[in-house]
């Protein structure tokens, strides 16, 4: 079953916030509480009504951008820039994420809600930007956020990739369902909090941690 599903994949799609980089470092946290703070300074509000109009936001739209750039014309490039000036320290360079990346036959991208500045960031304090051909980001996006997978598609289509040679790994179930829906095969990154009991049809393979999707991936290449 495993080796089957992968065999003939050569179009790997990575998330990034908690999905490349372990969510124990918690700098999706300090993302999170920048957003809060942006939007208590600029709207002029308490931090409390701050964190509901950012919720909010994030279910009505995807991203809590979206609804800002909607409603109060917020500019993204001004957000963006100051919710990403995050520290980057607890992430640190892994030899084995980037052998077990590196061995994925084909090529690899990045898809993410984030933009291209902080995602390079990202990468770099990985040691893993070089196996990545392209960011797909919110700007290059058009500000469409996942869910949506528009954007993706779009890009596939553009690079004549095939759906169903795609495998695209993400932390959150919901940015996986339409994608699945299109033929790709979807990987859900778990982590160890994770304690919703799930059998959503649109999930095809689930696991703890991005190295434990490789390792396992990988062996069957083998």
């Amino acid at each position: 079953m495993l080796k089957s599903s992968f065999e003939k994949k050569n179009f790997w799609i990575f998330d990034l916030d908690n999905t490349i980089y372990d969510p124990k470092s918690k700098i999706f946290d300090q993302i999170d509480l920048r957003m809060k703070k942006f939007i208590s300074s600029r709207l002029n509000i308490s931090q409390k009504e701050a964190f509901k109009i950012q919720k909010k936001f994030y279910k009505e739209y995807g991203t809590t951008l979206s609804g800002l750039m909607k409603h109060y014309q917020i500019q993204p490039n001004e957000f963006l820039k100051f919710v990403h000036d995050v520290d980057l320290s607890k992430l640190k360079k892994c030899s084995i994420l980037f052998k077990e990346i590196n061995r994925l036959p084909g090529r690899k991208i990045i898809y993410t809600n984030g933009d291209q500045d902080y995602a390079k960031k990202v990468l770099d304090s990985l040691g893993v930007e070089s196996l990545f051909e392209y960011i797909l980001d919110i700007t290059k996006s058009k500000y469409i956020p996942k869910p949506s997978v528009e954007p993706l598609i779009n890009y596939l289509k553009k690079n004549k990739i095939k759906a169903h040679t795609c495998v695209y790994f993400e932390d959150l179930e919901k940015n996986l369902e339409n994608a699945h829906k299109y033929g790709i095969t979807t990987v859900h990154i778990r982590d160890h909090n994770f304690k919703k009991k799930s059998n959503q049809p649109f999930i095809d393979f689930r696991f703890k941690s991005i190295l434990e999707a490789l390792i396992t991936i990988n062996k069957t290449y083998n």
